[in-house]
């Protein structure tokens, strides 16, 4: 009972985001739609407004409903933009108007619409935190919280609960130190900070009597122990080290907590991403891509590359090549291994799956960059980042060939064409099925498909899709599919939950980590001339891996500009080269150990299907480690090219 309830909020709190949006967008369509329907909509509007008060009351004009009929240039040759401020106070402005029940009904509709969607407004920041809170719920109810090493007996399971109840408390002594100083909604979120955390550390308790693990004679070293410790209670205990003891500012903590609701429709976003992501794992939509390549018989290690650089879209989109390995992680791996795949190869591709998408349209990472620096725009990175794109896929595939295990000779079956067709025809209708609902809802809103919309639209493609392969999959009888029960909703938020508590809570506590590194100064250790470009550039190229490995990429970007793009500018290196360096960087300190965020992530979201295979005593340091060396090879040789690249054709023409 208690697990669907949770799930339900989980659900719920994802819909709440989701309903403001499309409420937002439908307002706003109603509003181009009265104004074609209507020319003086924008007076009628006014009016309407008039009649919803007292006659004899003065009547002002809503900012929010001001600035929006502003923004659609609706309304421009009405009164409204001809008077000045001070005789914009009502419907006396305007010559008398009587409206028909039609203008009524239409706009009485559309602003009790805009009521609802700005008073969600200004609940998202409070919505964020509910939905990182439940979800946490679900993680430590579930023991999913990332850690380099998921505790395999009872004194590592101690170390993992015993850590997470210290964290909490220090975050709940830190917000407790806010509350006094915050008011209306953010006093209101410091308390939901205080009892979330509180109601977190009774699951650790409630964990710690319920342990997994029988048998406590069973025990650890000291290093298995302390990778045990899931990643965010590191953090949180060097942020409460930091602020408590050095800058005796407990509040400093809770200060830089705050700051995650400045970006809570971000946040909110990623779940949605998640969301999408687990709802796609449970259709049959991976099986049939796999199956539309099986009978030209690919080589494993070929299909890997094919999947790694298809993954590159919904990386693009989601902006984040962390976000893409929670949501599309289990079915890479499992059909991968369902395709001849070794466990190693393909672990190595899921974990690398998001890391050569983050550098192309519309990524909202470097939508992020170019608002922060004046020096660079969207075009130009985008331009810049297709050609790093297609590097990094080059490599991809040189590396693939040369580290082969096997021939890459293909041998397609006889009716090869014919087989993939057969595939093909019901693939296709869940891709139009697609395709329709995406197109509906962008033209019957008379919006786009990009990065700011696709969070909201992609799930309402998914659920649709859902419910059309599970009727598919009973008429087809495929052996993949037979013992598959109808998708519950209820299951997919659940699992959602497990998945995003835990990355919410590391990139919150790594925004706080930001504010440790802001504030203590330590990257301004670093001198302001380095010599030379060459000099700087492998200077900052090390520093901008190790930030990789700490922190989520949004964080990384917003620290990263304030503190070592100024040092590469004043050491002469262009803008677009070290933006581009930056996001490889990311990449490659996601991928490196020891922490190696997206590798902990890949084994997060595969760990029910993993094998333990038998170790053959023979095998190479690669064989042993191949999930970890192909990525960091591909990488680094895309991170030396992309940086110094442009360096030495410089020197070399000038």
């Amino acid at each position: 009972m208690a697990k669907k309830i949770v799930s339900w909020a989980v659900l719920f709190f994802l819909f709440v985001p989701l309903i403001q949006s499309f409420g937002q967008l439908v307002q706003a369509r109603m509003l181009q739609l009265g104004e074609s329907i209507w020319p003086r909509y924008a007076e009628i509007r006014i009016h309407c407004i008039a009649s919803e008060i007292d006659s004899l009351q003065k009547v002002e004009v809503n900012a929010s409903d001001s600035a929006l009929l502003e923004e659609l240039d609706l309304g421009a040759g009405s009164e409204t933009n001809k008077t000045k401020p001070e005789t914009k106070t009502g419907a006396a402005a305007f010559a008398p108007m009587e409206l028909t029940f039609g203008q009524k009904l239409y706009c009485g509709t559309e602003r009790r619409l805009s009521t609802i969607t700005i008073a969600a407004i200004e609940y998202i920041p409070m919505t964020m935190v509910i939905l990182l809170l439940i979800a946490g719920i679900v993680s430590t109810t579930r023991r999913y919280h990332i850690a380099l090493k998921n505790p395999e007996n009872r004194s590592e399971e101690l170390a993992s609960e015993i850590s997470q109840i210290g964290a909490n408390l220090i975050l709940i002594l830190s917000a407790s130190y806010m509350l006094p100083f915050s008011k209306g909604v953010e006093a209101q979120i410091q308390v939901l900070w205080i009892v979330g955390l509180a109601v977190l550390s009774l699951l650790n308790i409630y964990n710690i009597l319920k342990s997994e693990f029988t048998d406590p004679r069973e025990k650890g070293g000291i290093s298995e122990i302390l990778l045990s410790i899931p990643l965010y209670c590191w953090m949180a205990a060097v942020c409460g080290v930091y602020f408590v003891f050095i800058e005796k500012h407990p509040a400093g903590l809770a200060i830089y907590l705050q700051k995650l609701t400045a970006h809570a429709t971000l946040y909110i976003q990623i779940g949605l991403y998640v969301w999408t992501g687990i709802l796609l794992r449970d259709t049959s939509l991976g099986r049939r891509f796999f199956d539309l390549l099986k009978p030209w018989k690919l080589p494993a290690e070929l299909l890997a590359v094919i999947v790694v650089v298809a993954a590159a879209l919904p990386t693009a989109y989601s902006g984040a090549s962390g976000i893409v390995v929670l949501a599309l992680g289990a079915t890479i791996f499992v059909e991968l291994r369902r395709a001849g795949a070794s466990q190693e190869r393909a672990l190595a591709a899921t974990a690398m799956s998001g890391s050569l998408g983050v550098v192309l349209p519309p990524c909202l990472l470097v939508v992020i960059v170019a608002s922060l620096n004046l020096d660079v725009t969207t075009d130009e990175l985008f331009h810049w980042g297709w050609r790093v794109f297609g590097v990094s896929t080059t490599l991809f595939l040189a590396v693939s060939w040369f580290l082969r295990k096997e021939s890459w000779k293909i041998r397609p079956e006889k009716d090869a064409l014919k087989n993939t067709w057969s595939v093909f025809k019901p693939f296709s209708l869940y891709i139009l099925i697609a395709v329709i609902i995406v197109s509906a809802l962008v033209f019957g809103l008379n919006t786009h498909f990009d990065e700011h919309t696709a969070p909201y639209m992609l799930p309402i493609a998914m659920l649709a899709l859902i419910f059309w392969d599970h009727r598919q999959s009973r008429k087809e009888h495929h052996p993949a599919s037979a013992a598959r029960d109808a998708v519950k909703i209820s299951r997919t938020s659940y699992d959602t939950g497990s998945h995003l508590g835990a990355l919410l809570m590391l990139m919150g506590l790594s925004a706080c980590m930001g504010g440790v590194f802001e504030r203590s100064d330590v990257v301004h250790l670093f001198p302001s001339q380095l010599g030379s470009p060459m000099s700087a550039m492998i200077v900052l190229t090390v520093a901008l891996v190790i930030i990789g490995m700490l922190m989520d990429p949004y964080g990384a970007v917003i620290l990263v500009s304030v503190t070592l793009y100024p040092i590469a500018k004043a050491n002469g290196i262009h803008p677009l080269n070290f933006w581009m360096t930056a996001l490889v960087s990311f990449e490659l300190g996601y991928l490196t150990p020891p922490v190696a965020l997206n590798h902990l992530l890949t084994k997060h979201v595969v760990r029910d299907y993993l094998e333990k295979e038998t170790p053959i005593g023979h095998e190479t340091f690669f064989a042993r480690y191949e999930r970890v060396v192909v990525p960091i090879i591909v990488l680094f040789l895309t991170l030396l090219l992309t940086a110094f690249g442009p360096i030495l054709y410089q020197s070399w023409n000038s």
